[in-house]
């Protein structure tokens, strides 16, 4: 999956949005036609899960050791075709698009 950082610097005190939907619109402008299929942010509980929206247990959150962990890039490309992942270092959140 090709990965693009998106860093966003001032020289003062206002800081750029860290709301997922203002980052999805950045992202999906960016890189347009392409669409959203995954968010993951600083709070790993917070994120677009194929599995949970399946009603099964999240694999994502669990410690890597553990024989059920699949990382949430993996599930999403072989899920939902991602093959971007748009990383917002100041929000600390992950935007995948397909």
């Amino acid at each position: 999956m090709d990965q693009i950082i998106i860093t966003v610097e001032t020289q003062c005190e206002t800081r750029a949005s860290e709301i997922p939907a203002d980052l999805r619109n950045v992202a999906e402008t960016l890189y347009y036609p392409m669409k959203l299929v995954g968010l993951w942010t600083n709070n790993p509980e917070m994120h677009m899960c194929p599995q949970e929206e399946r009603n099964q247990s999240c694999p994502h959150n669990l410690p890597s050791e553990s024989a059920e962990y699949i990382s949430y890039p993996e599930t999403l490309q072989r899920e939902r075709q991602a093959n971007l992942e748009v990383i917002f270092p100041h929000a600390e959140t992950k935007i995948y698009l397909s």
